[in-house]
């Protein structure tokens, strides 16, 4: 059975999907999303400020669009900080450093734990005691 859940925008239930915000409402976001995107690509460097009042989409939507990885302006960058460092982004929630360095550390943990003659010491029978 799906997942049902309350629209965070308009409070509709609706049948979870990965986003918080039912269809009507992700439509409408992204139309706004456009309308952001078209005005930063022929105002390159404008503030968050400067594009919620030319666009009429509100600051907060802007800022979730940046977080989300969906829209990037070096207009914007003083705004974003990386999650792990505080470096200051572009885009995301983190630099490419930490990124980089968070995928390094995901595929260490994904490695078998192997012992000296190369076998897998989580594999295998044990003695339960």
């Amino acid at each position: 059975m799906a997942d049902l859940r309350n629209c965070s925008e308009c409070g509709r239930l609706f049948a979870y999907q990965g986003r918080d915000i039912c269809s009507r409402c992700l439509e409408g976001e992204d139309e706004e999303y456009m309308v952001v995107r078209r005005y930063v690509r022929d105002h390159p460097g404008a503030s968050v400020f400067e594009v919620a009042d030319e666009t009429g989409v509100e600051e907060e939507k802007i800022l979730q669009f940046l977080k989300d990885g969906r829209l990037q302006s070096k207009g914007f960058a003083e705004l974003q900080e990386c999650q792990m460092c505080g470096r200051r982004i572009s885009a995301g929630k983190y630099c490419e450093n930490c990124v980089k360095r968070l995928d390094v550390q995901l595929k260490e943990a994904q490695r078998p734990n192997l012992d000296k003659k190369g076998f897998d010491k989580g594999a295998g029978m044990h003695i339960k005691e």
